[in-house]
């Protein structure tokens, strides 16, 4: 990776860890950031690569993929799987959709 696309890349993680200590992270947060990063004409498995790959990093940093609940007191509730099950349900349910994943589909993200 080219200096300067590391560059936005560490700008983007540190974006959306902030983002997850904050708030729970819709799917459109990360789908947007993927495509920024990529730019146009990404192919779908390139977006699905680097969309695996910033969740990956994310998770090495303490966020997780859950649901979200009704329930006051545990509003979020994380999946019961290691990093590799999150990703591996991830990539799963993103070759479920005919685009990349908006809030609402397939998880939220935040630091439980």
């Amino acid at each position: 990776m080219r200096v300067e696309a590391r560059a936005d890349y560490d700008a983007e993680l540190q974006y959306l860890l902030q983002y997850a200590r904050d708030d729970w992270v819709g799917f459109s947060v990360i789908s947007g950031t993927v495509a920024s990063l990529l730019g146009r004409g990404a192919s779908r498995q390139e977006l699905m690569n680097m969309t695996l790959r910033i969740v990956g990093d994310l998770y090495d940093r303490g966020v997780r993929a859950g649901e979200l609940t009704a329930s006051d007191a545990h509003p979020f509730s994380p999946w019961p799987v290691a990093k590799e099950g999150a990703l591996d349900r991830i990539q799963s349910e993103m070759r479920k959709l005919s685009t990349m994943p908006d809030s609402g589909d397939i998880c939220w993200f935040t630091i439980p």
